[in-house]
């Protein structure tokens, strides 16, 4: 999940924004353009955006493609690549591939062939699709494989289970306006209980973030508070995003940034909302309200393992890494 998604939504999403990879909605998608990289997007067997209700005004870019499991409607929808549509499709623009539409096409301009089970204000011109492609059947398989949302509350549960590492420290500096997280233990994944600190670090007061991690790749924040405003500058941020991950454990957690942010932030049962500032890393969150751009920085730590090896078997398989650690296990 963390290596090929730029976004995971178990539930619903807004957007007026891009997110530069590959995204997941589970529910409705209302906005929002994705798959804006032409390279680099990670290898997958999923659409470049996967929605499993409904969806409005949203772009896909660079042959991205697209599963949309409702309806598909509004002036500003354009697909790039081959896409599915599970109910009808309204004023939508398909480019660079084939559509699959089982409910009625209205008003749909397409540039290779099309299925539909009704047409309205379409010409044709014999440009019939007549069996979904290769294409849109492994996307479709792929869009209902996976419960993101036993995924992201099992990985959000496996991180909050872990102690703050020997040599994680915070510290505060500027009457509580700078924090910095210092990491001088010798291993290479830190882990910050921020649990005791969260009231002052998610305030929306604060100012700078500074980071001194040593040797660690993977950094993991864990906190339980359920309401969170976050307005600081993260110092070099651009550089972190890859191994940074922000696990905000508590139930029904409201998560707001008004600057840019750095890391893989998961909000496993909550929402997350970026008013101003963009993400550079990864959303991962029951609900999203994105103002602001999320850009792909795909993480590339190493999740440490915990005593639950049934679980975290299960776990590791949702998220497509399986295959690392049994090549880390034969080594």
């Amino acid at each position: 999940m963390l290596q090929q998604f730029n976004v995971v939504v178990t539930g619903s999403s807004t957007s007026t924004s891009h997110v530069q990879g590959r995204a997941f909605i589970g529910g409705t998608a209302n906005g929002g353009e994705y798959m804006q990289l032409s390279a680099g997007v990670p290898a997958s067997n999923y659409a470049g955006l996967t929605v499993g209700g409904s969806a409005d005004n949203i772009k896909v870019d660079n042959k991205g493609g697209a599963v949309i499991g409702g309806s598909l409607t509004a002036n500003n929808t354009t697909i790039n690549g081959d896409a599915y549509v599970g109910g009808s499709s309204t004023n939508a623009h398909y480019t660079n591939g084939d559509v699959w539409i089982n409910g009625a096409a209205d008003n749909v301009q397409f540039g290779g062939l099309i299925h539909a089970a009704s047409y309205n204000n379409i010409n044709l011109n014999g440009k019939i699709l007549n069996a979904p492609t290769s294409t849109m059947q492994s996307t479709l398989a792929a869009s209902t494989s996976t419960d993101f949302s036993s995924v992201l509350k099992g990985l959000s549960s496996q991180l909050a289970a872990l102690k703050n590492s020997n040599g994680a420290s915070v510290a505060f500096a500027k009457q509580d306006k700078d924090v910095t997280f210092n990491f001088t233990g010798t291993g290479s994944v830190a882990v910050f209980d921020l649990t005791e600190y969260d009231t002052r670090i998610f305030t929306g007061s604060l100012v700078d973030f500074h980071f001194n991690l040593g040797s660690a790749t993977t950094v993991i924040f864990n906190t339980d508070n359920t309401t969170l405003n976050l307005n600081a500058n993260f110092n070099n941020g651009s550089n972190l995003g890859s191994k940074l991950i922000w696990n905000f454990t508590g139930e029904n957690t409201a998560v707001t940034i008004g600057n840019t942010m750095a890391g893989q932030v998961l909000v496993a049962d909550g929402s997350f909302r970026n008013n101003n500032g963009n993400v550079d890393g990864g959303v991962y969150a029951k609900t999203l309200y994105q103002y602001g751009e999320i850009h792909q920085q795909t993480f590339t730590g190493t999740l440490p393992a915990v005593p639950e090896p049934g679980t975290y078997a299960m776990l590791l398989a949702g998220l497509g890494l399986m295959g690392f650690m049994k090549r880390r296990f034969r080594a």
